[in-house]
C-alpha cells in the first residue's frame, strides 16, 4: 500500500501543479472562459491513462508460464526506464512554471482553447501513464492494498495542491520531490533486479554455480511480512544472485552519476 500511496501522491501532485499553474494564470489574467478547456484536458488525460491500464490488464491476462515471465521482465525494465526519465526530467526543470504560463498566454492570445486542452492533457496523461506502469509493476512484485494506497495518495496530493494554490502558500516542493525521488530510485532498482531474476529463470541470463551469493533467509526471509514489504518497496531478496546485486547497484550508481552530470551541465549552461 505504501508504494502505491507514494507513487500516486507524487504523480498526482506533479499533474496538479501544472493544472494549478494554468488555472491561476487564467484567473489572474481574467480569462475564466478558458477554464473549460483545462478541465477537458484533464478528462482527456485521465481517460487515456485509464485506457492504458485496461489494455495492460487485458494484455497480461492472456499470458502464462514462460511468456508471462518474459513480459513481466520487460515491464520491469520499461518501468525502471520511465522512473529514470521522470526523475531526471524533474531534476532538470528550471523555470517550468514560467514556460507553462508563456504557452498558455500564447494560446489565449490566439483564442486557441484546444492548445490549452492539449497542454494539460499531455501533462496529465504523462503522469497517469507513469502511475499505471508503476502500479502494474508493483502488483507483479506482490504488493497488496494498492487500491487503498492509490486513493489515499491521490486524495493527499489533491488536498495539498488545493491548499498551495487556494491560499497561495509558499512551500519548497523540491524537498518533497527529492525525498520521494530517493524512494523511487530504490523502487526502480528493485524492478531492474526483479527483471533480471525473471530473465534468469527463463535462461536468458546466466545463473552462476555460486548463486545465490548469500542466503539470509534465516535472518529475514523475503516471504515474511517485513521481508515482503521490503521486497515490494526496495526489491529486497534474501537470496540474491550476482547479477541481481550488480544490476541493483549499477542502476543506483548510474542514477547518482546522471544527476551529478546533469547538475554540472546545467551549471555550465547558466554561465
Amino acid at each position: 500500500m505504501f508504494t502505491a500511496l507514494l507513487i500516486t501522491s507524487r504523480e498526482t501532485l506533479e499533474a496538479a501543479i501544472v493544472i494549478g499553474i494554468v488555472l491561476t494564470f487564467l484567473a489572474k489574467t481574467d480569462q475564466i472562459f478558458f477554464r473549460k478547456y483545462v478541465w477537458s484536458g484533464v478528462g482527456a488525460g485521465v481517460s487515456a491513462a485509464v485506457l492504458l491500464a485496461l489494455i495492460l490488464e487485458l494484455f497480461f491476462a492472456g499470458f502464462q508460464g514462460a511468456t508471462e515471465k518474459l513480459f513481466e521482465g520487460i515491464l520491469m525494465f520499461t518501468t525502471a526506464g520511465f522512473i529514470t526519465w521522470m526523475i531526471m526530467w524533474v531534476h532538470r526543470q528550471k523555470g517550468v512554471a514560467q514556460r507553462i504560463k508563456e504557452k498558455v498566454a500564447e494560446h489565449v492570445s490566439k483564442s486557441y482553447g484546444l492548445g490549452i486542452s492539449a497542454l494539460v492533457a499531455v501533462a496529465v496523461w504523462r503522469e497517469g501513464t507513469e502511475t499505471v506502469l508503476y502500479l502494474k509493476s508493483s502488483s507483479i512484485v506482490g504488493q497488496s492494498g494498492q487500491f487503498i494506497g492509490a486513493v489515499l495518495g491521490i486524495a493527499a496530493a489533491i488536498m495539498l495542491s488545493y491548499i498551495l494554490f487556494r491560499f497561495a502558500v509558499k512551500a519548497d516542493l523540491s524537498v518533497v520531490f527529492n525525498v520521494t525521488s530517493v524512494f523511487l530510485i530504490m523502487f526502480a532498482a528493485g524492478l531492474v533486479a526483479h527483471g533480471v531474476h525473471e530473465f534468469q529463470e527463463l535462461g536468458y541470463l546466466p545463473i552462476f554455480g555460486f548463486d545465490p551469493v548469500i542466503n539470509i533467509s534465516h535472518i529475514l526471509s523475503h516471504e515474511s511480512t517485513l521481508g515482503s514489504f521490503l521486497r515490494t518497496l526496495f526489491g529486497y531478496t534474501a537470496t540474491p544472485t550476482l547479477l541481481e546485486l550488480s544490476s541493483y547497484a549499477t542502476f543506483v550508481l548510474g542514477i547518482i552519476w546522471l544527476k551529478r552530470f546533469t547538475d554540472s551541465f546545467l551549471l555550465k549552461s547558466a554561465r
